[in-house]
């Protein structure tokens, strides 16, 4: 039982520390968080995170688990982990890590288990792997004492299915610092006579870079825009490839720690995703002013209000359209972007995150 002037003790669980929308959560709220908490954290021995977190003075310990694999060894170690430093809650991020935070929830029922799922992504599963997943998570929900939805759309889908009550839910918004503009951005990367898209992506099927690239093929003949591509994957050779021999002006940056830069050097930014949580790329880019095109689906359009903001799309063709109509329409252009930065002061800063969560955690706590 949490006692007054007593911190908490709390574990949050990622089976990924590389690059990636549910890292980079934890480390904002690892960051952000405020002193009345003690920290740890499990999670793989990922670059760029795991290294950042075990120099990071607030975080008291790390216990490390596997990439994206579940080992019964390790669940045992971890179980001994949190008994060694009196942890009393566990928040878990994705899918893998909620396995360990619900089993360890058996092994320990007086533990508080947060479990945030950052996108129930079953759209790429078959009817049998899908409903197996569906069980398993009405299962587990048994044992998690609050989901956090990210997005409304998120919760919507999971209610649709059954996996929990909606008093056992609860949307908090993803949050950021914003970024700071950087003067002379596209000087700096040599791109002062171009129109820039960008896309960060990591070159998978959610990512859907080959609609991306279908919109910048309609735009090869225009050689006064170029897409900029951020991330890397399995893909991302092909597509270079294709690029080349088509003539495509896309830009390809691999993994960068050079966000802020290259979104600085951005005019649009355009997202091709098949689905989403609430992605943290469109976010950034709403803190800047960016007007954002991106396709009709939960996450991207809680981010972006179509004709507001931004557009949402469904086709190529329609993208293509929308695009150009940015391009061309200053006075258009400058409402998204004033809108955009509106948007971001209202819904999306780190301290209405980071405050929304504290209050889970203490009222679990109580």
């Amino acid at each position: 039982m949490f006692q007054e002037g007593q911190k908490m003790k709390i574990l949050l669980i990622t089976l990924r520390a590389d690059h990636g929308g549910g890292p980079y959560h934890v480390d904002l709220l690892i960051n952000n968080i405020s002193s009345n908490f003690d920290l740890f954290v499990a999670c793989p021995n990922d670059k760029p995170y795991y290294d950042k977190w075990q120099r990071n003075k607030k975080v008291l310990g790390i216990f490390e688990l596997p990439h994206r694999k579940f080992k019964i060894k390790k669940l045992i170690g971890l179980n001994q982990f949190i008994k060694d430093n009196q942890i009393t809650l566990i928040h878990s991020h994705g899918k893998g890590a909620g396995i360990y935070s619900r089993l360890l929830k058996i092994l320990n029922p007086k533990l508080k288990i947060i479990h945030t799922l950052h996108g129930f992504h079953i759209q790429e599963y078959g009817v049998i792997k899908k409903n197996i997943y569906i069980y398993v998570e009405k299962l587990f929900a048994l044992f998690t004492n609050k989901f956090i939805n990210v997005s409304k759309g998120e919760k919507d889908i999971c209610l649709d299915f059954n996996v929990f009550k909606s008093e056992q839910s609860e949307v908090i918004y993803n949050g950021i610092k914003p970024i700071e503009l950087l003067e002379n951005a596209k000087q700096k990367l040599g791109l002062e006579d171009k129109i820039v898209i960008t896309t960060i992506t990591r070159f998978d099927y959610q990512k859907n870079m080959f609609l991306g690239y279908e919109i910048a093929k309609r735009f090869k003949d225009n050689k006064n825009i170029l897409f900029l591509w951020i991330g890397d994957g399995n893909d991302k050779e092909i597509f270079e490839k294709k690029a080349k021999e088509e003539g495509v002006n896309i830009f390809f940056t691999g993994f960068t720690e050079e966000i802020p830069l290259y979104l600085s050097a951005t005019d649009i930014y355009l997202s091709t995703s098949r689905w989403e949580g609430l992605p943290y790329a469109l976010i950034e880019s709403q803190s800047l002013g960016l007007p954002i095109v991106a396709t009709n689906v939960i996450g991207n359009n809680e981010i972006v209000a179509d004709n507001q903001n931004g557009f949402l799309f469904e086709t190529a063709d329609e993208a293509f359209l929308l695009l150009n109509n940015l391009i061309e329409n200053n006075s258009l252009y400058k409402d998204f972007s004033n809108n955009a930065k509106k948007n971001f002061r209202e819904k999306f800063d780190i301290r209405t995150m980071v405050g929304k969560m504290e209050s889970v955690y203490q009222d679990l706590n109580q």
